[in-house]
C-alpha cells in the first residue's frame, strides 16, 4: 500500500491516475491505473480515502517503484507519497463470507467497492471494511490487538484460515486484472477492461497517457480485451506467458495476466486476447501444441458481446 497525504493529495492523484479521483466518496473504493506517457499501464490499483488522504493498494512487486515514480511528479505540490506498512489486512471470501462477518459483529458495505467505517462504540472493529467483487471482503486494521481479536471472532463464527488460494481464485473470477512486473508497460487500460470497471474517466482532465487512452476509445481501436479462460494444465500458467490460436499458429494472440488454481482442478486464467483472432478458434497455452484453454463468462459484459 502507498499512502498519499497532504493538502494537495486529491488534485495530485486526479492528475496522475486514469479514474475520477475527485468523484470518489469516503464510502467508496475505486479501481484505477497509472500509465506511461504512451498510455501503457505501469500499475493497476485500488484506492480509497482515509482521514489523512488516500491509500493506493497494488501488487507488492510494483509498490516501491510506483511510489518512487509518483514522487517524481510531486514537484511543488503539498503531497507526500509513502510506502506504508502500518496496515494489517485480513481477507475473507467464500459463499458464506458475508454471513460469517456479520456473525462476528462486523458492519458490511451494501455493494461492491463500498467502504464501511468502524463505529466509535464498537470495540476492536476494523478501521475500514471493503467489499470487492467476487464475494471478497477486506478488513483493514492499524492496531494489532484489534486484528487479533477480530481474527478470533471470525474463527468462532466459522471462518477457516487459508493460504490465499481461495482469495486468488475469487479475484481471478471477478475479472479484475492486475499488472505485475512481467506485464507492465504493455497494455492500455481498455485492454484490461478497466473502462468497464470504473477505472477510467473520459470526462476528466489530463493525466499521463490520457491522449492515447482517449484516442483508443473514440476511434474504436480496442481490438484486445481481457478474457476469463480455464485450462486443465499440470503447471500454473505464468504471467506474460503467450497464448496461441489454431487459426493463426505463427504468432501469439494473447498474454497471460494472472492465474489461480480452481477447486475442481486446473487453473482459471485472466489473459489479454486479440478478439478477432480468438473468434471461433481453439486457444492454446504457451505454444500452438500447448494445453487447450476454454473461454468462461466474465461477471460483466464486454462491448459487442452477444
Amino acid at each position: 500500500m502507498i499512502e498519499v497525504t497532504g493538502p494537495d493529495a486529491e488534485i495530485f492523484l486526479h492528475g496522475q491516475l486514469s479514474s475520477d479521483v475527485r468523484a470518489l466518496g469516503s464510502d467508496r473504493a475505486q479501481l484505477s491505473t497509472f500509465s506511461s506517457p504512451k498510455g501503457r499501464v505501469l500499475a493497476t490499483l485500488l484506492l480509497w480515502r482515509t482521514p489523512e488522504g488516500f491509500v493506493l493498494q497494488l501488487p507488492a512487486s510494483a509498490h516501491a517503484s510506483i511510489a518512487k515514480r509518483l514522487a517524481v511528479f510531486v514537484l511543488r505540490s503539498k503531497v507526500r507519497c509513502t510506502v506504508s506498512e502500518r496496515f494489517i489486512c485480513i481477507g475473507v471470501t467464500g459463499a458464506g463470507a458475508a454471513e460469517t462477518l456479520q456473525a462476528a459483529g462486523i458492519a458490511l458495505p451494501d455493494s461492491d467497492f463500498g467502504v464501511a467505517r468502524a463505529a466509535a462504540n464498537v470495540p476492536h472493529a476494523p478501521d475500514a471494511t471493503l467489499r470487492l467483487p467476487g464475494a471478497r471482503f477486506q478488513l483493514l486494521f492499524t492496531a494489532a490487538d484489534h486484528a487479533v481479536s477480530c481474527w478470533q471472532r471470525l474463527c468462532t463464527a466459522g471462518a477457516k484460515a487459508g493460504n490465499g488460494a481461495a482469495w486468488r481464485w475469487a479475484s481471478i473470477r471477478s475479472g479484475i486484472a492486475e499488472i505485475v512486473e512481467q506485464t507492465r508497460d504493455q497494455f492500455v487500460p481498455q485492454m484490461l477492461n478497466y473502462d468497464l470497471l470504473g477505472g477510467v474517466s473520459f470526462t476528466k482532465g489530463c493525466y499521463p497517457g490520457q491522449e492515447i487512452v482517449a484516442r483508443t476509445q473514440y476511434r474504436g481501436e480496442i481490438k484486445r480485451r481481457t478474457l476469463l479462460l480455464h485450462g486443465q494444465t499440470q503447471e500454473m500458467p505464468a504471467a506474460a506467458q503467450s497464448i496461441f490460436a489454431t487459426r493463426s499458429p505463427d504468432q501469439p494472440i494473447g498474454t497471460v495476466l494472472a492465474a489461480a488454481t480452481t477447486p475442481g482442478g486446473g487453473f482459471d486464467v485472466l489473459a489479454c486476447i486479440h478478439l478477432d483472432l480468438a473468434e471461433q478458434a481453439e486457444l492454446r497455452l504457451g505454444e500452438i501444441d500447448g494445453p487447450s484453454l476454454q473461454r468462461l463468462d466474465l461477471p460483466y459484459v464486454l462491448p459487442g458481446a452477444h
